[in-house]
């Protein structure tokens, strides 16, 4: 079962990165990554992680640009890393209340119907239960470039990265307005 969910998401990850030069050039800048890079510093459990993104244009930090955000993807698409931003949503207690940015360690799976059209979904049960989902790492964002840096590689499992992509994210409300499904779009990768 492992293998086919595997498979499944390999394939996925194949899809959006042809679906991603398309979005690509109907995006915009800040959702476009110029340049990244991963830097992994320290050994066993005191291993950390360091992402850097470059993107083409400033990212926006008013909280006005809509929910978008920046992953490093992992093994399986478990634990994997993402700076975001998607005001009015409030799930983090480590949320910048400017900018919206904070950091969460998710899982992601195949997109249910609430999601049809979207690369991924944000594996909100599995997600939950990990104790680095409200995570307080160190970010910042300078103008085309934001970094997330002292991030214990045991938090992701120890998966390495497979790459690194710029996202929106479709929040999916139910009555109270508390999301039922987060869908996750790909536009590019780095």
């Amino acid at each position: 079962m492992q293998f086919i969910k595997t498979i499944t998401l390999l394939a996925a990850a194949t899809g959006l990165c042809l679906a991603s030069s398309a979005a690509m050039s109907e995006t915009e800048g800040y959702l476009s990554i110029w340049r990244s890079s991963v830097k992994v510093a320290g050994k066993g459990d005191n291993k950390t992680l360091a992402l850097e993104i470059q993107t083409a244009k400033p990212i926006p930090v008013d909280g006005k640009s809509g929910a978008f955000g920046y992953a490093a993807l992992t093994d399986n698409a478990n634990n994997l890393l993402v700076v975001v931003t998607h005001l009015p949503i409030d799930d983090s207690s480590h949320e910048n209340q400017e900018s919206g940015f904070h950091t969460h360690v998710l899982d992601l799976k195949q997109p249910t119907a609430a999601c049809a059209g979207a690369n991924f979904e944000v594996d909100l049960e599995n997600s939950g239960k990990n104790a680095a989902f409200d995570a307080d790492y160190q970010w910042k964002v300078n103008g085309s470039k934001i970094s997330v840096e002292n991030v214990p590689v045991k938090d992701l499992g120890d998966a390495g990265v497979d790459t690194i992509v710029a996202f929106t994210l479709k929040p999916v409300l139910n009555a109270q307005q508390k999301p039922t499904n987060l869908c996750v779009t790909v536009t590019d990768k780095g």
